[in-house]
């Protein structure tokens, strides 16, 4: 939870309101593409370029609200990533996909919108987790909803060196899990996070899905998933890891916010730095994470 409320919302351009009350969220609407994201987790939870169908996939069962992680769209997983490197944090993922954002800027260029969101002082936050942080983390998300969905953060430590570990938790949605694969990872390293995975293991040829799997990948490289005739391209920048998940059908019932039968919609292909791909940050340095969504004609 966050002791800070709400701040009025800077001014807005055509196209783009603010929405939801208790659970406010900004929404998108321009001849480019129609999108939304969250102030609750600076989590985008929609983008469609004109004339497509949904790239996002968001869980029927999501929750919403201040304090909760929303299941889809594209969380941000920060300062660590799962239980942290040492497997003792919590909560999972991190703190700041609990934390109400702090819209500080929206603007129109033609037809892209830009919205800039900053993570509120940690000293006003009583959220899990923040006490473990340097005291003066800073962090700034800009999202740019366009023909290409752009999002990039920069988290900073003025005082302190950290290790820090993030995720742009990208949920995309597909037709059926079994019939899609992702090209751009053959011959890299991973470790695979699935029950009975070995530690570390090199991609050999497309990533296919026949099991759960939760793999992070030593790539800096371009992923495009291929589903049918949709190609759709995630890029990054100041990313060292690809983070590939889908729960399967056990894990997925596990869930309370995760429909049993979800898991064949969607998956994760993750901008990330995360387990032996973590950045060193020293006292006074940032980093910036940036990932790019984009469909691709086939």
């Amino acid at each position: 939870m966050t002791t800070t409320t709400t701040p009025p919302s800077p001014a807005l351009p055509e196209g783009v309101s603010l929405t939801g009350g208790d659970v406010p969220r900004l929404v998108v609407d321009t001849p480019a593409c129609s999108g939304e994201i969250h102030l609750d987790g600076a989590t985008v939870t929609r983008w469609a370029p004109a004339g497509a169908d949904e790239v996002l996939w968001v869980s029927e069962h999501a929750r919403f609200g201040e304090g909760v992680a929303i299941r889809g769209g594209v969380p941000i997983c920060a300062p660590w990533f799962a239980t942290g490197r040492a497997k003792n944090r919590s909560p999972q993922h991190g703190f700041f996909r609990n934390v109400r954002w702090l819209p500080t800027e929206v603007h129109r260029d033609d037809d892209d919108v830009t919205v800039v969101l900053t993570l509120p002082p940690l000293s006003q936050l009583d959220a899990d987790g923040v006490e473990s942080a340097p005291a003066d983390l800073t962090a700034t998300y800009t999202v740019t909803f366009g023909a290409t969905l752009r999002m990039s953060l920069t988290i900073a430590s003025p005082s302190e060196a950290m290790e820090l570990e993030e995720a742009l938790h990208t949920y995309l949605r597909v037709s059926d899990i079994a019939s899609v694969h992702l090209e751009g990872l053959d011959g890299a390293r991973y470790a695979d996070r699935a029950p009975g995975g070995r530690a570390v293991n090199a991609q050999s040829g497309d990533v296919r899905f026949l099991r759960e799997t939760d793999r992070v990948y030593a790539s800096t490289d371009t992923v495009t998933l291929v589903d049918g005739d949709r190609r759709v391209v995630v890029g990054k920048a100041g990313s060292n890891s690809t983070v590939v998940w889908n729960p399967w059908e056990r894990k997925a019932a596990e869930m309370s916010d995760f429909g049993d039968d979800e898991w064949r919609g969607m998956v994760c292909v993750e901008a990330a730095n995360a387990l032996a791909g973590h950045v060193k940050l020293e006292a006074g340095g940032s980093h910036t994470l940036t990932t790019t969504i984009s469909l691709q004609d086939a």
